[in-house]
């Protein structure tokens, strides 16, 4: 998991307009990896951070992903010190998202800070945009770089075939996962229980 934050003065951000930054999910592969090429020319600053699978599984033992999420939130914001933050919401009640974001914080960073959490921010606000592009690019060239040891599994999400196929020919061959998969995943779990059963048949 790939999560991001960008900084730019208010006055600067037609630059990211005229860049025609957009959530990472709209943008063709082309255009988002121009765009996260030339975004760090113009912010003033960002900051991409990786959970990888194996800390996501330890961490999910006492926590859900949300706060695994709200926790890398709350590192980003102190890291970069902005004056504002605008955070894409992924619950429904902003104002309680805000507060547990705020508990991983030191109070005197969050003092006089302003918070804005809303659905579809980053649809709405080009920063927010801005940060969307530069984690997915992160995600998506990590992945890439996986290929050569793990070979073609296209995204690297539970519900793709091509993930699916890889995980199951890894599994097969060195009887448990890879390290690049979360246990917790259903689809991971599914697999080893398949494989696991095909190995008690022999017997």
């Amino acid at each position: 998991m790939f999560v991001a934050g960008a900084v730019i003065e208010e006055n600067r951000e037609s630059e990211l307009k005229k860049l025609g930054v957009k959530d990472s999910k709209m943008l063709k592969e082309k255009d988002r990896e121009r765009m996260a090429a030339e975004l760090p020319g113009i912010l003033n600053k960002y900051a991409v951070k990786e959970v990888t699978a194996m800390q996501i599984d330890e961490l999910m033992k006492t926590i859900n992903l949300n706060v695994i999420e709200m926790q890398m939130f709350a590192k980003i914001i102190q890291e970069l010190k902005p004056d504002k933050v605008i955070i894409d919401l992924p619950e429904n009640n902003a104002e309680k998202f805000i507060l547990k974001v705020k508990k991983f914080m030191d109070p005197k960073q969050y003092k006089n800070l302003e918070f804005v959490a809303e659905h579809k921010a980053d649809e709405n606000y080009p920063i927010v945009s801005a940060a969307s592009i530069l984690a997915k690019s992160a995600r998506e060239k990590h992945v890439k770089d996986l290929y050569g040891e793990y070979g073609y599994f296209r995204t690297g999400y539970p519900h793709d075939e091509d993930t699916i196929n890889m995980l199951e020919r890894y599994v097969k061959a060195n009887k448990k996962l890879p390290e690049i998969a979360r246990h917790s995943w259903s689809t991971s779990k599914r697999i080893l229980k398949k494989f696991a059963q095909k190995k008690l048949g022999q017997f």
